[in-house]
């Protein structure tokens, strides 16, 4: 059996760390297994336990707390598609046949790897002891919802045809739809539209084009439009609706 956390944070992709240890401690600070680069992470912020069937976690004591599917716990059993949430940082808790975990080409998410954070002022903050030592960023209950919120969205925002049922995931790179993208009817000469992540939302952009219209619940845009869950969109001839 293979478990693993998928590791989520709004504006950068999904990561993948393997649950092969007995416990997993999780935080900022030095001695910690998962690091997670963020003040309102607690330098040993959770603990992750491997019980006979599964997982549990147990929080150890942390500013912002751990929670659960949106709930506060202090000790909680793990069950697949559980999400627990650590300052920033939302993590999926999942089971995955080894073969597919081992076969990482073929997934949307990478291994965990702190590649691009700010590693080294992280280290120096989690060094300092005693009464200069840096405190954790506390998270009101609005943002830590916003950060579940945001990770949600650019994990499934998904554009879906209304005739045909295409369906395509937007990920972290974009979809283009019209010139160099996907195939749609009426982009008149050049059309071409770009649905994107900008960090906090997803957002269509009208790329340019000759006798091409790009609508968002009926009405034309020029430039970019932040996209609501349930929003219709128009492209040249072509309707989809953005989902969630």
């Amino acid at each position: 059996m293979s478990f693993r956390l998928v590791v989520k944070r709004h504006g950068r992709h999904p990561q993948v760390f393997r649950l092969l240890q007995p416990a997993v401690v999780i935080g900022r600070g030095k001695g910690t297994d998962l690091l997670l680069p963020d003040i309102s992470v607690s330098r040993h912020h959770a603990r992750v336990d491997k019980i006979e069937d599964g997982h549990r976690v147990v929080d150890l004591g942390s500013q912002n707390g751990t929670k659960v599917n949106g709930k506060v716990v202090t000790d909680c059993k793990l069950k697949p598609g559980d999400e627990l949430q650590v300052g920033k940082f939302v993590l999926s808790y999942e089971f995955k046949p080894a073969r597919k975990v081992e076969d990482v080409a073929s997934e949307t998410t990478n291994r965990y790897s702190l590649d691009g954070e700010r590693t080294g002022f992280l280290k120096k903050v989690s060094a300092v002891e005693g009464e200069m030592a840096h405190n954790t960023t506390m998270l009101s209950a609005v943002d830590m919802e916003e950060v579940r919120r945001d990770a949600q969205l650019q994990e499934l925002g998904r554009i879906v045809a209304v005739v045909g049922g295409g369906e395509w995931l937007i990920g972290g790179n974009g979809l283009l739809f019209g010139k160099g993208g996907i195939k749609i009817d009426g982009a008149g000469i050049g059309g071409a539209v770009r649905v994107v992540w900008n960090g906090k939302s997803h957002e269509v952009e009208k790329l340019g084009g000759l006798f091409f219209t790009v609508t968002v619940n009926g009405e034309a845009i020029k430039g970019s439009v932040v996209l609501e869950p349930g929003a219709s969109l128009g492209f040249g001839k072509s309707q989809f609706v953005y989902q969630v």
